[in-house]
């Protein structure tokens, strides 16, 4: 952090000098005062979703509903719509009174004729009604794919619930948006971001069918921009067996991103052992070790980077694995190998990610919302849940991101719950996991531009000039104080693209 006078030219910093006291920003000559504020390198988000991000914006919010009924009557209010269908995300059944999946019932009883598609939070899961189902042919003699779950009642009828590749069906049948909602999207999302003083973002599982959209927004000079590395779907770029190239000033295509397993609100995260509350199951593992094999050759061979959805244990563990006895062949390394989630781990994989330079890509407020959930799937295995400082303890690199739109894209808040780890009843779970501040921060700031292989930023003559300024000093505020701190200001690359009014 720094206070004093900061000059930047042409995007980059040219001149420093400490004082205390004020902060004074040049910008290409024009001064620009902000008081008693301090400057930080810029905040990255190291896991998010921009398009369905910025989607999640224009859509009803479903994340309050406490029933089924209540997520029905959001949606009947509201005049979000994609194409003719009926389109909204967020609910999460453990947040209900009655905590059982919902059935088509409801939704059909409201929108007999009209097709309907509710998003789970985690995304892992879709509520679809029956007229939905006629229309993608979903009917008691479908069978599950590969990796996924149509659930169905004791008659063998489809429910309506759709569980990870499961969804894929769906997925051809949705209408697409225009090129201008999905513009206006982008620029939702961009605009979200900035205001939380984010200044970088990972762009995960993106189709390459959108980067059209994305070179034509970063394109244009009229927009505001942040940086952007695109993570593209791996599972469509493998299959077209071509990478397709794009990178501007401001956005890039660095990587792949690859589900090892689903979530564990949806039961779909791959566990060693049953769920607590579901014995019934262990999960779901969505590609098997030979395709995993395969993917990683691919990702080297175009010289990008690896990031592979793992949040069980058991799917953590095949991905360390599979790594390891690849890399025994001496066949080529990907640019970087990221797990992402890693939200439970067993102690003894903890050391591999260290052994095989993986990086553990962390998203730390999701600990703050499924704490409890995550209590009741994984019973006495919850200890093993989070394991933020002992990857850190033996040296391994975690960046930090929120899987925005699935949780609040606000750094602070995942600052908070790595240096507090409280849930939502705002007791102290498992202090041992708690990390130092200094090292919080850097997972929001320097970590994740040293996972992909980049400079990190620091504010010095030479650097970008690419800056979060905030009105608190965290080394001088009281730990559980700092998620209260305000953006004043966000400045990517010599651009002021957020200030506080």
């Amino acid at each position: 952090m720094f206070q004093g006078t900061i000059e930047i030219h042409n995007g980059r910093i040219t001149r420093t000098k400490p004082d205390n006291g004020y902060l004074n920003i040049f910008i290409d000559g024009k001064l620009y005062e902000f008081r008693n504020s301090l400057a930080y390198p810029g905040f990255v988000d190291s896991h998010l979703h921009l398009l369905s991000g910025g989607e999640l914006l224009f859509m009803p919010d479903l994340s309050l509903a406490r029933s089924a009924e209540e997520c029905v009557d959001i949606v009947s209010q509201s005049n979000f719509r994609r194409g003719n269908w009926i389109f909204a995300r967020g609910w999460n059944q453990d947040f209900w009174t009655e905590k059982s999946f919902p059935t088509k019932r409801l939704l059909d009883e409201k929108f007999p004729d009209k097709p309907a598609c509710l998003i789970r939070q985690d995304g892992h899961c879709i509520w679809l009604n029956s007229r939905a189902m006629e229309i993608c042919n979903i009917n008691s003699s479908t069978p599950d794919p590969e990796g996924g779950k149509i659930v169905k009642d004791p008659n063998g009828e489809p429910t309506g619930i759709l569980i990870d590749n499961a969804i894929d069906i769906v997925r051809n049948y949705l209408p697409e948006y225009s090129e201008q909602h999905y513009l206006e999207f982008l620029e939702k999302s961009i605009q979200k971001l900035s205001s939380l003083g984010i200044t970088a973002v990972h762009d995960m599982d993106v189709s390459p069918k959108y980067l059209a959209i994305y070179e034509k927004y970063f394109s244009n000079n009229d927009t505001k921009k942040i940086n952007v590395r695109i993570f593209l779907s791996g599972k469509e770029i493998f299959e077209m067996g071509t990478v397709p190239q794009f990178k501007n000033d401001y956005c890039e295509v660095v990587g792949l991103k690859f589900y090892m397993d689903g979530a564990f609100g949806s039961f779909g995260a791959l566990l060693s052992e049953p769920y607590s509350d579901h014995p019934y199951t262990k999960g779901l593992q969505l590609i098997s070790e030979d395709n995993l094999n395969e993917y990683i050759y691919f990702t080297a061979k175009n010289n990008l980077g690896i990031a592979i959805h793992s949040i069980g244990d058991k799917a953590t563990s095949i991905i360390l694995q599979t790594y390891r006895k690849y890399l025994a062949k001496n066949l080529p390394k990907p640019k970087f190998f990221r797990i992402e989630h890693c939200q439970i781990v067993q102690p003894s994989d903890i050391p591999l990610f260290k052994e095989l330079d993986v990086v553990a890509s962390v998203q730390p407020s999701h600990f703050v919302s499924d704490y409890a959930m995550a209590k009741s799937r994984l019973g006495s295995r919850t200890k093993f849940a989070y394991p933020w400082k002992s990857f850190l303890d033996l040296g391994t690199l975690i960046c930090a991101g929120s899987d925005f739109p699935v949780e609040n894209p606000n750094p602070l808040m995942g600052i908070d719950a790595f240096i507090n780890r409280r849930s939502f009843d705002l007791e102290q779970k498992f202090a041992d996991e708690t990390i130092p501040l200094d090292l919080a921060l850097k997972s929001y700031t320097s970590f994740p531009r040293i996972s992909l292989g980049e400079k990190e930023i620091q504010i010095s003559s030479g650097n970008e000039g690419t800056l979060t300024i905030l009105d608190t000093h965290f080394f001088e505020t009281p730990k559980t104080e700092i998620k209260k701190a305000k953006v004043v200001a966000t400045i990517v690359k010599g651009n002021l693209i957020y200030q506080a009014s």
